[in-house]
């Protein structure tokens, strides 16, 4: 069998209709471009007594699109407001009561805070502060905070006394109460210092400010948390003459009532520091 194949390009005829096309005043726009048709015919020849067959088929080519062209985006930048400059802080007005928060908050102070708050307090010779500082003394944590608060309270009282001297700095506050009086906020303040120690404070000293015939700023911390030290409740007694353990000199706290007459020694209750007791049919509480 023998194969043979024609091809047949069309393209000159197709530029020869454009051509015709331009002339007639046709659009000016170059025409989009057609596919050029191939015509391959082929041919076999059968021998041996066969019959000729002639077949013609049409392809066309592949095109590729061409891709659109994308418009350059528009460079102009755009505008950006300027930041609006922040206000600058004023300074607030010196307040005492502000002022003892400052200086302690509470166990968690911070001492920069604590030291910025001082020379503020020195620089206007605030006296309402001297119970607040008298009363921080003894918690402060280190000598040098120590000594730094007893630096303020020698510019306010004119004392030499040291950070370690807080008996005297009590004492000199003491026989000075009428000319101290403490920022209006001092007893929730206090409340609130002694109630990290113990909050059963609290409900002792708040409603202190109200009915307490003594000073608040008198009022201090034992050392110990509450019942911290045992009283001694409805102790045992004896005889005169069975007491061996008394000296001749010891001292006793006196008390009758209906009768009934006890003594109490001091030996015995100084490390109780309080009794509670029913002496005549009455119940009573000493204290030491």
């Amino acid at each position: 069998m023998t194969i043979s194949a024609r091809k047949f390009v069309g393209s000159a005829a197709v530029g020869l209709v454009f051509a015709a096309l331009s002339c007639i005043g046709g659009s000016t726009v170059p025409p989009t471009p057609v596919p050029t048709a191939v015509e391959v015919t082929a041919k076999a020849d059968m021998n041996e007594g066969g019959t000729s067959v002639e077949a013609t088929a049409t392809t066309l080519p592949t095109v590729t699109a061409v891709p659109e062209v994308t418009q350059a985006p528009d460079t102009t930048p755009t505008a950006v407001p300027a930041p609006t400059p922040e206000a600058t802080p004023t300074s607030l007005p010196y307040e005492s009561e502000a002022a003892m928060y400052d200086i302690y908050p509470g166990f968690t102070m911070s001492m920069s805070q604590a030291l910025e708050s001082l020379e503020q307090v020195e620089e206007n010779n605030d006296a309402s502060m001297i119970p607040v500082l008298i009363e921080i003394l003894r918690f402060m944590p280190t000598q040098s905070s120590r000594d730094r608060i007893a630096s303020t309270l020698g510019v306010l009282t004119g004392q030499p006394f040291e950070g370690n001297d807080w008996d005297k700095w009590m004492d000199w506050m003491g026989e000075n109460l009428d000319d101290i009086e403490p920022p209006e906020g001092y007893p929730d303040w206090k409340a609130r210092l002694y109630s990290a120690i113990d909050e059963r404070f609290a409900f002792f000293l708040r409603p202190a400010r109200d009915f307490s015939r003594i000073r608040l700023e008198e009022i201090v911390w034992g050392g110990v948390r509450p019942d911290g030290i045992p009283d001694l409740r409805r102790p045992s007694f004896v005889e005169v003459a069975e007491a061996g353990y008394m000296r001749p000199d010891d001292r006793v706290f006196g008390l009758e009532i209906n009768g009934d007459i006890r003594a109490y020694p001091l030996r015995v209750v100084n490390a109780h520091e309080m009794v509670n007791d029913s002496v005549g049919g009455e119940p009573i509480s000493l204290m030491w």
